[in-house]
């Protein structure tokens, strides 16, 4: 199956905690058949943003909302969760980011991420997970 930048970027967006258009491009001309482990850093919002969703709920209950869809979904496409737990603080290191969550999600081809990102149960659950996050960082690694 192909995949386009236009169609994820119609979904999800682009800039401003979402991938940039080169961010989506590299994703889709990686080897598709080569494994993936996605490294997600995030902090939450005190407040989940109701100009995304209309609930009235902290940023940590609209992320749960978006975890009970995307745990099942990373796993019915194949993939699983190596690590998803709360920071409990930093050790190492100057002027470090103040992480609520890390999740390590492995996938045995890139394309089975792909294919979490094209689920439409997974699409109509991101607005809880864009709600929620205040700053992300995701990280692509080739494990050793």
């Amino acid at each position: 199956m192909e995949y386009s930048i236009d169609e994820l970027v119609k979904v999800y967006g682009e800039g401003s905690n979402c991938p940039s258009r080169d961010q989506w491009k590299n994703l889709l001309e990686g080897d598709l058949s080569q494994p993936l482990t996605v490294v997600n850093f995030f902090k939450l919002r005190k407040n989940a943003d109701t100009a995304i969703i209309d609930d009235a709920i902290s940023g940590e209950e609209a992320f749960s909302k978006y975890a009970e869809v995307s745990v099942p979904t990373v796993d019915k496409v194949g993939g699983h969760f190596a690590l998803r737990g709360v920071v409990e603080n930093d050790f190492m290191g100057d002027k470090l980011l103040d992480w609520d969550l890390i999740a390590v999600g492995q996938y045995p081809e890139r394309k089975n991420f792909i294919e979490l990102l094209m689920d439409k149960e997974y699409q109509a659950c991101v607005k809880y997970r864009q709600a929620a996050v205040e700053a992300q960082h995701v990280y692509f690694v080739n494990a050793m």
